[in-house]
């Protein structure tokens, strides 16, 4: 109905703005249909207001037919040019589901430059609401929600908290996840959330954790620091490089809650799910910080006995981040050895030896990163992870910091069979997604995943803090906002009697 309404509008909308006259009764009478905030109040409802809305992560909110008046002329560039809504992957990209969810169509952006030309005239003025996106995935419904809130705050000279909070959906038989949808209270705050099973010992821990705290969860930079999930040289070989199985994760605009249909990730029966989130106090002050957070997930569950759906599982293809000062800057940041010191105190030993060790699994010395970087404007670096059985790659996402310029993830580069799984040019930290491939690639044993990164750590390209530009220093692998990360994740399922 409403895409009905949309063509009718901008079908009416294309005579006026041609200055075609309408004639009725042999008279002549210019048209007089002029689109209103009623007409294009649904297009920002579905494609828009997830992100912009109060207490959102965008900075003005297109809920408010006011408040989207006023940024009018900022609406119409914006949506004209292509940078809003925001879609990352370059059209190098393959094929992505939800796409089209995030994507405004010629008619839309015609019925928007309309408005705006014609006056943004408010109408009715209503308000309107988010659209949820369509869920699809079968299964029931199960809503999780920690004990307790908790109040994010930041430590030791850092400008995040990561906190880990338990959700135990009580689980009396192994069920597959098919749809994950997550619901962060403090939008203003929250950055990003993934949901990690934890089962066995490390659901012992996860609950031993939480009794500690009276239910407030846990701090948890690098990951949710279950002692059987920790990184070791000897699980540098496998998918998940010690991570526990994500279930899903969250970003603001996150476009697709279901799992690729015909999938799932598997839940097992003694399962608790830990919650990370990452609080970006970046911005904050510390009145706006004080309030607590809760926030909740929503689950779908399918039985795994007798079921037909395909495990899906993790693989991390990270590679090292090692960002120089440019040249010429004099400063005792400019050191890896205070690069180092400095994230062992923000973010604790384990934490800091994650530099360390992505060297060594991707078979690289320091000398593969030059302490020379002129002015920093385009530092790089990438990692190959090898494939170690046939897979079938359904979804994949990239992830870095302020700092990221372009990450890509490719299947044997530099080979005959080489193809591009997500390419993001113009990498935006505030607006990152995971995809899911509208058709599944096939990797093979021996097969090569690559990721590749690159940074600006110009003197142009630091981060601000209370309105202040951060001095340029050394950068590394970190937890923080202000720290760097060049991590490919995709999820993938075991294909059984492959064929190269």
């Amino acid at each position: 109905m409403r895409r009905g309404l949309l063509a009718l509008t901008v079908a009416a909308t294309t005579l006026l703005v041609a200055g075609v006259a309408l004639r009725s009764g042999g008279e002549s009478a210019a048209a007089t249909v002029t689109p209103t905030w009623d007409d294009v109040a649904p297009v920002f409802a579905a494609k828009c207001a997830s992100c912009h809305r109060l207490g959102g992560v965008a900075p003005f909110s297109l809920t408010s037919a006011l408040s989207a008046q006023g940024y009018a002329q900022a609406i119409l560039r914006r949506t004209q040019n292509g940078t809003m809504p925001p879609w990352m992957p370059g059209a190098d990209s393959p094929a992505l589901l939800g796409s089209s969810r995030r994507l405004l169509t010629p008619d839309e952006k015609f019925l928007i430059a309309a408005w705006v030309r014609g006056g943004a005239k408010l109408g009715s003025g209503r308000s309107v609401k988010p659209l949820a996106g369509t869920a699809t995935a079968p299964g029931t419904t199960l809503s999780l929600m920690p004990a307790r809130a908790y109040t994010p705050h930041a430590s030791n000279g850092s400008t995040d908290d990561y906190h880990c909070m338990l959700l135990d959906p009580k689980l009396s038989q192994n069920m597959f996840v098919t749809s994950a949808v997550v619901k962060p209270q403090r939008t203003d705050l929250v950055h990003h959330v993934i949901l990690f099973e934890a089962t066995g010992d490390n659901a012992t821990e996860a609950r031993r954790l939480n009794t500690a705290s009276g239910g407030k969860g846990w701090t948890c930079f690098g990951g949710p620091q279950l002692t059987e999930t920790r990184a070791s040289a000897g699980n540098a070989a496998s998918d998940r490089l010690g991570s526990p199985q994500w279930i899903s994760a969250w970003v603001p605009g996150h476009a697709t809650n279901d799992l690729p249909a015909g999938t799932g990730v598997l839940l097992h029966r003694d399962a608790v799910i830990v919650m990370q989130i990452h609080y970006n106090l970046l911005h904050a002050g510390h009145a706006h910080v004080s309030k607590p957070d809760r926030s909740s997930a929503v689950l779908k569950l399918v039985p795994a006995a007798g079921s037909t759906l395909i495990p899906l599982d993790t693989f991390l293809a990270p590679a090292p981040v090692e960002l120089p000062c440019p040249a010429g800057t004099a400063s005792a940041l400019c050191t890896r050895d205070a690069a180092y010191r400095s994230e062992v105190k923000k973010y604790g030993q384990d934490a800091a030896f994650i530099s360390v060790g992505l060297l060594y699994l991707c078979k690289k010395t320091m000398a593969d990163y030059p302490s020379q970087v002129g002015d920093a404007h385009s530092v790089g670096t990438s990692c190959d992870r090898t494939v170690n059985r046939p897979i079938r790659i359904y979804g994949v996402a990239g992830h870095m910091h302020l700092r990221g310029v372009d990450i890509r993830l490719e299947l044997n580069p530099g080979t005959p069979r080489a193809q591009t799984l997500l390419h993001i040019p113009h990498w935006d930290f505030h607006w990152q997604d995971a995809y899911y491939l509208e058709h599944p690639v096939d990797a093979n044993t021996g097969d090569t995943i690559r990721v590749s990164c690159t940074f600006d750590n110009s003197r142009s390209a630091q981060p601000v803090v209370a309105g202040k530009p951060l001095a340029p220093r050394y950068v590394l692998w970190g937890e923080g906002t202000t720290d760097e990360m060049c991590l490919g994740l995709l999820q993938v399922a075991t294909r059984t009697n492959a064929r190269r």
